[in-house]
Parts: C-alpha cells; sequence; structure tokens
C-alpha cells in the first residue's frame, strides 16, 4: 500500500514540475528581447534630434522605453523587433525590403507606437519636415528668366 501512494506522490510531484517546467518555457519564448532596440533607438539621431527632449523631462531613452513596452503591448514578433533594431541603426538592406513582406505594415505600426509615446510622454506630435507634407508648387513662385 505504501508502495501505491509513493509511486502516485512521485509520478504527481513529476508532473507538477513538467507543468511548471513548460510554463517557464512558454513565458521565456513569449518574452521578447528589446534591449538592443532600446540602444539602438536611443542612439539614433533621428530620434535624439526630435523636439521634446531639450528641457531634459523626456529622455532618448525613456522615449525608446515607451516605444519597447509598446511593442510588448501590440505582441510583435522579435523578427519584427529585430528589423525595427536594424531600421535605427539604418542597417536595413533592399534584401531585408524584399524578403520581409510585412515591412510597410511594421514602419506604420511602429509610427502609431512612437506617436503613442509622445503623446504618454508629453512631447510634440506633428509634423515630420518632410518634403510630401510640404504644399505643393503651383510654379508661380518659380522665377522666370527674361
Amino acid at each position: 500500500m505504501h508502495t501505491i501512494i509513493f509511486t502516485r506522490v512521485v509520478a504527481l510531484g513529476a508532473f507538477a514540475a513538467f507543468c511548471l517546467c513548460a510554463a517557464q518555457e512558454a513565458a521565456a519564448a513569449g518574452a521578447l528581447n528589446t534591449a538592443n532596440f532600446v540602444t539602438a533607438c536611443a542612439a539614433d539621431e533621428n530620434v535624439t534630434d526630435e523636439p521634446g527632449f531639450e528641457d531634459g523631462k523626456v529622455t532618448p531613452k525613456a522615449y525608446c522605453e515607451c516605444v519597447a513596452a509598446e511593442i510588448v503591448k501590440n505582441k510583435l514578433s522579435q523578427g519584427d523587433v529585430d528589423m525595427l533594431t536594424k531600421m535605427h541603426k539604418d542597417e536595413i538592406t533592399d534584401e531585408d525590403a524584399e524578403s520581409y513582406p510585412t515591412l510597410e505594415d511594421l514602419m506604420r505600426s511602429n509610427e502609431d507606437m512612437e506617436d503613442s509615446c509622445k503623446e504618454k510622454l508629453g512631447m510634440p506630435i506633428g509634423d515630420s519636415g518632410e518634403e510630401e507634407d510640404a504644399p505643393p508648387v503651383d510654379g508661380s513662385d518659380v522665377p522666370q528668366d527674361e
């Protein structure tokens, strides 16, 4: 009788250990490594030149940590995180762009997450200053040769 109880206890203990290990592996698999992203983001001149860091209340690192938290919240993949890291390092190649079918969607999603963090951190959200935002030239402003 003691053998049966002992066998059941051992089996139950083994099952509990198996479940615990499986849960830890699942949690580890779901955890994204965003450390490289934060480092690359905080060092990116496109980020550090953004308005809103002058007063020192928000640092580029704090901003990038916020974006990393948004990445986790939005359940992006590790591949997405790695691609965004490459973007901040200005290392995306033509091959990367061709082999990553959702790159445009990822970039749009990144902009949305960045805007969300700017809003949360009290940073200005607005024009990027790119030419596409400029009003069209109608030709009347161009000087004519006389």
